[in-house]
């Protein structure tokens, strides 16, 4: 078995079998719900979008057979500080080889290239997925990973049809992070990275009146593209940098990006919040159909704390 260490485009040949490799592979999405991830001819971009981005892949006998991303990116810290950090994702062995060799061999050569880098590092675990990080980690070499936050994932859609939202809750890249610093002071809080690597549409950086909330409306059709458990795509847009003073201020934002992304072609919205917001927002977005799922934040080197983390970048 060979593991690659690849942050370009791959191969053709390479690209052609992690294709085959990723559609075994589906995530829940609420209850009875599923849906699986295409990441392309360019495997790298998503990682390659939030920072220095570098994938492992286990190929067997001209096959993929497991793997690995990863990502040096910056992370803001509770006290506002930002420090450079590992993000792990698309952790992924195909089914006849779990319990053998193929985790250890990509976690390792992941470890090598990281370990002189960074000292810290997580990664999103969606609820119902059999296998968690502290199963596997803490071993042969591997830092220990323990659970640090726990998310809600949130897909809206429906509602009824709104006028475009008043140009005062359209903003700039620099006034809605100075907001989402502010606001996301006492949580660990992922800064924008590279948003048109992944995203087709302009990012739209907005601000409610008062800067009581933020977030950037994206996609991430360049980078990743979600099918429902039909074979349908989930064609959607993501609330990034999403920040809030109370859960209220945060619906009101919701809606107006709502409204944006329908213009857009984009008829679904994810984002995610802290679980213990849930059901509060759920509850102020009764208008909408929304779709809830669970995520646990696993790392190392790193405090629990509550997470503003960008669905576009899990």
């Amino acid at each position: 078995m060979r593991v690659h260490q690849i942050s370009a485009p791959p191969s053709p040949a390479l690209a052609e079998a992690l294709a085959e490799f990723e559609a075994h592979f589906t995530y829940p999405l609420g209850v009875g719900k599923y849906f699986r991830i295409s990441h392309g001819e360019d495997y790298t971009r998503f990682f390659r979008a939030q920072g220095n981005g570098v994938c492992f892949i286990a190929e067997h006998q001209s096959r993929v057979v497991g793997a690995l991303g990863t990502a040096i990116r910056q992370l803001r810290m509770p006290d506002g500080t930002e420090q450079p950090v590992a993000y792990f994702g698309d952790l992924k062995i195909a089914a006849e080889f779990r319990g053998g060799r193929v985790l250890a061999q990509l976690a390792q050569a992941a470890d090598g290239w990281l370990r002189p880098q960074v000292g810290a590092g997580f990664g999103v675990v969606m609820g119902g997925t059999t296998l968690t990080p502290e199963t596997y980690t803490g071993r042969v070499g591997i830092p220990g990973f323990q659970e640090l936050g726990r998310l809600a994932i949130l897909r809206i859609s429906g509602g009824e049809s709104q006028e475009p939202p008043s140009e005062r809750f359209l903003s700039d890249r620099p006034s809605v992070l100075d907001c989402y610093q502010r606001l996301s002071v006492g949580r660990f809080a992922c800064p924008a990275a590279i948003t048109e690597h992944r995203s087709k549409i302009t990012p739209v950086w907005l601000i409610t009146p008062g800067s009581s909330a933020c977030g950037m409306l994206e996609d991430t059709r360049k980078a990743k593209i979600l099918f429902a458990g039909e074979g349908m795509e989930m064609l959607s847009a993501h609330l990034s940098c999403f920040a809030y003073g109370s859960v209220s201020e945060g619906a009101e934002l919701i809606g107006v990006a709502l409204s944006l992304e329908k213009n857009s072609g984009l008829p679904a919205l994810f984002l995610s919040v802290p679980e213990r917001d849930a059901p509060a927002l759920c509850d102020s977005l009764h208008r909408y159909e929304v779709l809830v799922a669970t995520a646990v934040v696993y790392g190392t080197g790193l405090a629990k704390a509550d997470w503003n983390i960008n669905t576009s970048e899990i």
